[in-house]
């Protein structure tokens, strides 16, 4: 009966052949596109979109444009923007965002950058090696498969893409656009319990050092007073004597992370505390990791932060606008 089984050996060869390719994917962050030559074009069904990115925040002598494919650059744009240990529901829901913001400032402005003050942080993939070290197979599958599984999703409103904006961590509540900038809200403002870890922050301006930076004479630091607060708690307008700025403005003018900011004088200068990071409106990064983790789909996340808001196709839309 031997002569029935030799093919035992070459078949349990093939298997281990098999296990070690696949924990070689799987190592080395490879998927089988990467691995075997992409389709052609021509067999790709789906519909590709391209934007001319700027890159300015990689040590280039000059601003360089290259043309990137919008799903490659999402990819670069959540790990930038989100961390990626954050559970895969909370990177694709950050995935619909920076995929939403990029394309709507895209098409609105003609331009976006790697600049997170006026577009959005993006890593090329020599950029997550290196910030991911060792871990950069798994977070680059992650990464990936955010990117797929909302392939070409966005967020509008009556027809129309919204501007998603979304910051690092609330506080507990949200903020509306038109609260913080004017103008039009397009989604409102949510209240947030999954940001448990929200940082409250401190700075320390001297007197001398506070005035200049206002551009007041030292005498009038003692007329400084927040005139109003927005609906969520935060800064909307702050006085000195006959100077006024935002509470966006203020907040930029000294560098702290949030408008939801007071103060204590002191005899030496104003203790500044802030509670958050970033401007509030949008998906707080720090609740979807938290509504992630509670076992939330990116569909779930993404409609407590954009409330009134449908997920369509950029197809979908451009056709409507044909």
């Amino acid at each position: 009966m031997r002569h029935k089984t030799v093919w035992l050996g070459p078949l349990l060869s093939a298997l281990a052949a098999l296990l070690l390719l696949y924990w070689l994917f799987q190592h080395f962050g490879l998927t089988l596109p990467d691995f075997w030559q992409k389709k052609p074009p021509a067999e790709d069904e789906r519909q590709h979109y391209y934007l001319q990115l700027t890159r300015t925040a990689d040590g280039q002598d000059a601003p360089q444009t290259t043309e990137i494919d919008l799903e490659e650059a999402v990819v670069g744009f959540v790990a930038a923007e989100m961390p990626a240990a954050y559970g895969e529901e909370a990177l694709a829901a950050q995935a619909v965002a920076a995929r939403t913001y990029a394309w709507q400032k895209y098409r609105s402005t003609g331009e976006i950058c790697d600049d997170s003050t006026h577009c959005l942080a993006y890593l090329d993939e020599a950029g997550r090696r290196k910030r991911f070290g060792g871990a950069f197979g798994e977070y680059e599958n992650k990464l990936r498969q955010a990117s797929e599984n909302t392939y070409g999703l966005v967020l509008a409103k009556d027809g129309q893409i919204v501007p998603a904006y979304f910051h690092a961590c609330c506080g507990g509540q949200t903020e509306t656009s038109a609260a913080c900038w004017g103008g039009s809200s397009y989604y409102p403002a949510a209240a947030c319990y999954w940001d448990t870890n929200c940082p409250v922050s401190g700075s320390f301006w001297p007197k001398e050092q506070l005035a200049e930076r206002l551009e007041v004479p030292v005498s009038q630091l003692a007329l400084l007073y927040i005139a109003q607060n927005t609906p969520s708690g935060r800064v909307k307008e702050v006085r000195c004597g006959s100077q006024r700025w935002t509470g966006s403005d203020f907040r930029q003018l000294l560098s702290l992370p949030s408008a939801n900011f007071a103060w204590l004088e002191a005899k030496e200068g104003f203790w500044f505390t802030s509670l958050g990071r970033g401007h509030g409106v949008g998906l707080c990064q720090q609740g979807a990791g938290g509504l992630a983790a509670q076992g939330y789909s990116w569909r779930q996340i993404l409609a407590v932060y954009y409330a009134g808001c449908d997920i369509v196709s950029i197809e979908d839309l451009a056709d409507s606008d044909a």
